[in-house]
């Protein structure tokens, strides 16, 4: 029965191989004639996979702290100094010594992670304890808690310090938190630099898809015969693009704060405007990159080719003072290193316009520049 059927089906309507195969070599010769995206697509993991590398390849170190050793000799043992002399060896963090009220200050500036005060009876209560009378041996630390690993890692290392210099369990680390003593969890201090990225990744992907896709269809081709300016065409996408990532922007905030439940310790409109500058300027970036899209899969990947090197470079996975040396001064250019410091500023350090105002200069220059950028390479494709 089976047999007979399969002589009633013609020729062309069965499965073949061939034809598959066929299908199979032109997908690949579409790739191999596009070189652009044939590059993109083995260069973007590459460089994806090069930056994370060497973001993640080490602990975290070099943590800025401030170390105020008042510690004076007792009979002979000066173990204020051996603890000082441990800790400056130790390249999880980087030691600078001066007064600890005054770092007080740094630290809530965001100068320092930490700052330390060995107390001056710390020699002379380490000995009478040894002596077997009860007192209480103490360490000062005014510790910002923003950042979970950092302070891990700085609590972590006066642990083996004092392990290292005495061999003594017994010595309180007394933390004072900056910032209020305000104490988050995992959500209050994720929510900050998620909010950046998922701003930089959907506004890229949507403004560059939008802009490319119009080009595709035509329409810039019809806009270019009107007497239309390249400008009032760059700014017309703007404002389109614009809505669309301010409705972005309140569902990310909405979801933050209400859903999430995410601390807000700063002012509300403040984190407003800086989430709307942010994603003004990311909106300029897509049209930007649109320009050299010829289709929606170069398209597409531009989104991954902004955003995840961000992650690695932008201090959203690692303290930026733990990257390698070399690699520090790429950050300053990254946007989302501003946009993370905007939001973790407001929202878990209360911090105003006063102390965030280099951040948002930085933020409102790279706006004027990528909407620069984006009117000279129209220009240039009209020439083209």
């Amino acid at each position: 029965m089976s047999k007979k059927n399969n002589e009633i089906i013609p020729k062309n309507l069965r499965f073949s191989f061939r034809r598959t195969m066929a299908i199979a070599s032109r997908t690949m010769n579409q790739f191999r004639r596009d070189r652009r995206t044939l590059g993109l697509l083995f260069v973007v993991p590459v460089i994806i996979m090069l930056i994370f590398g060497l973001a993640l390849s080490g602990e975290v170190k070099n943590v800025p702290i401030l170390l105020d050793n008042q510690d004076v000799e007792f009979l002979s043992f000066h173990l204020g100094l051996n603890l000082s002399e441990t800790l400056e060896a130790d390249d999880r963090v980087d030691i600078t010594v001066g007064d600890y009220y005054e770092g007080i200050n740094s630290v809530e500036q965001g100068d320092y992670y930490a700052a330390v005060l060995i107390p001056d009876n710390f020699s002379e209560s380490i000995v009478r304890m040894f002596l077997g009378e009860d007192v209480t041996v103490e360490l000062f630390i005014y510790i910002d808690a923003t950042k979970p690993t950092v302070r891990a890692s700085i609590l972590g290392t006066f642990h083996d310090a004092l392990d290292d210099a005495m061999g003594e369990k017994g010595i309180n680390i007394n933390q004072i938190l900056a910032h209020d003593g305000a104490e988050f969890d995992g959500i209050d201090v994720g929510i900050p630099a998620v909010i950046a990225f998922v701003l930089i990744f959907l506004l890229v992907i949507v403004g560059v898809i939008t802009v490319t896709r119009e080009k595709i269809q035509g329409t810039q081709d019809r806009l270019y015969a009107t007497p239309l300016r390249s400008s009032e065409r760059l700014l017309g996408y703007v404002i389109g693009l614009l809505l669309i990532a301010l409705i972005m922007i309140a569902i990310v905030l909405i979801f933050g704060v209400f859903v999430f439940g995410a601390k807000v310790q700063g002012n509300v409109f403040l984190l407003i405007f800086a989430a709307t500058l942010f994603g003004i300027t990311h909106v300029f970036m897509a049209v930007f990159l649109a320009n050299f899209a010829q289709n929606e899969l170069q398209a597409i990947q531009f989104a991954p080719l902004t955003a995840i090197p961000s992650m690695a470079l932008g201090g959203m996975l690692v303290p930026i003072v733990s990257l390698p040396v070399w690699l520090q001064p790429v950050t300053y250019v990254v946007p989302l290193t501003y946009g993370i410091n905007l939001f973790e500023g407001i929202m878990l350090k209360g911090w105003g316009f006063a102390e965030l105002w280099v951040d948002f200069v930085v933020v409102a220059g790279m706006c004027v520049l990528f909407f620069v950028l984006a009117v000279l390479t129209v220009r240039n494709r009209m020439r083209d």
